[in-house]
């Protein structure tokens, strides 16, 4: 089976029988009807989910992954359509045609096999990693409650708990779909004639299950990171007001005999001299008195 990748200013192909044509998204309309095949096109350019869709003898299915890029730490969401019949004819979509032919190429591996049986072995290839990406993701999460459990750099957690809760959401949206793309093809088996790819399919129809199953005991755990950081926040804030209860119990009483004394009126105990004296030391007394109360009821820790 030939593999070619299409460039805008080659000429349209018009015999693709037993052919790959791998093109972009602007050369759509050289291969469709734009009227006439407008919901195929439209399905094709606008790539936004795992999906397969039935048209007359034929299929679309859309496909979004996550590559890292050679040489760096960040991943890049790589986005591809397919249009075929899985007989006779295949159509890939992608603005990155040559990542995509290398990808389809290791599908292959010198193989004789049909269209449907590329598609299942290039769906293995792009999954078989899934599972150390998640588990880089458990270990974040683990490293998250360390940081919750100690109370160490805590002030950057509300971030990384919205980062990852958006990326297990996207997680999921992935394999849910991809799931019912695979059990798509479970009620049409006769398509795989190959003993290896249909062991591949059924490593498949196990493996994004299991992916999926994953995503939601790994949300298990970030909820749970969530309550443990919220419950954090607010012992902080128990303890703030527990500070502030500390210094209106010793202050307010102080505060009384300020405002007593502080009305224009003549009190009998001021005519002595050795009253001011008293009521400094009885101020004193009391704040030192409460002071070693309180410490003792480690209420400053």
């Amino acid at each position: 089976m030939k593999i070619e990748v299409v460039n805008s200013m080659d000429k349209v192909i018009k015999n693709i029988t037993n052919k790959i044509l791998i093109i972009s998204r602007a050369q759509l309309n050289d291969y469709f009807d734009v009227k006439k095949d407008k919901e195929i096109i439209d399905s094709l350019k606008y790539i936004n989910s795992n999906k397969i869709e039935t048209f007359e003898n034929s299929y679309v299915l859309t496909f979004h992954f996550d590559f890292n890029e050679q040489g760096k730490n960040n991943t890049k969401t790589e986005k591809f359509g397919l249009y075929t019949d899985f007989k006779t004819y295949s159509i890939y979509v992608s603005s990155n045609k040559e990542l995509l032919r290398n990808l389809i190429l290791n599908s292959v591996a010198d193989k004789e096999l049909n269209h449907a049986e590329i598609l299942i072995n290039l769906i293995a290839n792009l999954t078989e990693n899934d599972y150390t990406k998640l588990e880089t993701v458990e270990n974040e999460l683990d490293k998250l409650e360390e940081k919750l459990s100690t109370q160490k750099g805590i002030e950057t957690c509300t971030s990384k708990i919205s980062y990852y809760r958006k990326s297990l959401i996207k997680y999921k949206h992935h394999y849910e779909q991809l799931n019912n793309i695979i059990d798509f093809f479970s009620s049409h088996k006769n398509l795989f004639s190959k003993q290896e790819v249909i062991f591949n399919y059924d490593i498949l129809s196990k493996r994004i299950p299991k992916l999926y199953n994953e995503i939601l005991y790994l949300r298990e755990i970030l909820t749970q990171l969530k309550d443990s950081y919220q419950s954090q926040v607010e012992i902080k804030q128990n303890n703030l007001m527990k500070i502030f209860t500390i210094i209106n119990a010793i202050f307010l009483p102080l505060q009384l005999i300020v405002s007593w004394y502080g009305m224009n009126i003549i009190m009998p105990e001021t005519k002595y001299a050795i009253t001011y004296p008293i009521i400094i030391i009885f101020c004193l007394i009391f704040s030192i008195t409460m002071l070693i109360v309180f410490y003792k009821k480690r209420y400053f820790k």
